[in-house]
């Protein structure tokens, strides 16, 4: 019979107590149940958005940097105040990005989402349009 000297087992315990208490990843919890759920529901936008059942305003077609692009804003009917999308599509339809805009009322400020990872340019038009449709009060 063979002996393990003690500091040879301390060491090993000591090692496998050290790996279980590592803290747990953020990008492990993607992977497990409930918070795999709970993600992916994350991701959902609000019906209005993903169903496209919304109050609007007519598109403008607006030029910049030399390209032509359709311009629009959409709101949650009955509630258009608080929960509002700006869009932009490229003319022929190939690409679009939007600005998501949600505050739970008036006395809030409104969270903002970019969609599309729109560059510089596309967020002036996005931030321009939304202003546009949202005047400052008096």
């Amino acid at each position: 019979m063979r002996l393990i000297p003690a500091c040879s087992v301390i060491l090993l315990l000591a090692g496998h107590s050290t790996r279980a208490a590592e803290p747990t990843q953020t990008a492990d919890l993607l992977l497990e149940a409930p918070y795999r759920r709970a993600y992916v529901v994350m991701q959902r936008f609000p019906d209005w958005v993903s169903r496209g059942q919304a109050t609007s305003t007519p598109v403008s077609r607006v030029a910049s940097g030399g390209r032509t692009y359709l311009l629009g804003h959409l709101c949650k009917p009955h509630d258009c105040a608080d929960n509002q999308l700006d869009i932009v599509f490229a003319a022929d339809g190939h690409a679009a990005w939007g600005l998501l805009h949600v505050r739970p009322d008036a006395a809030h400020p409104f969270l903002q989402s970019w969609l599309g990872s729109p560059d510089e340019e596309i967020q002036a038009l996005l931030l321009r349009n939304f202003a546009a449709n949202n005047p400052p009060g008096p």
